[in-house]
């Protein structure tokens, strides 16, 4: 995870976090991963954002962005 302020509601509730697919070329386009990254064929990797659409963390297991994201104090939810 980043070192990202993460905005606390009022009421003190854990912030809401969305887990999704993302691609290696995603990531690539977006400047996230270097331009001619290798990355073993065939790897799903998983972004988690904070509601307002910043990345905060990139993992290779969908179990391990949510576990990640609990560690945090996060509340994390799963996109399609």
């Amino acid at each position: 995870m980043t070192d990202t302020e993460i905005p606390v509601d009022a009421a003190g509730a854990k912030p809401i976090v969305y887990v999704r697919q993302v691609s290696p070329e995603a990531l690539i386009a977006e400047g996230a991963l270097p331009e001619g990254a290798v990355l073993p064929h065939g790897v799903k990797l998983y972004a988690v954002h904070l509601a307002d659409g910043r990345r905060i963390a990139v993992m290779d297991d969908r179990e391990r962005a949510f576990a990640a994201a609990l560690q945090n104090d996060l509340d994390p939810v799963s996109v399609h």
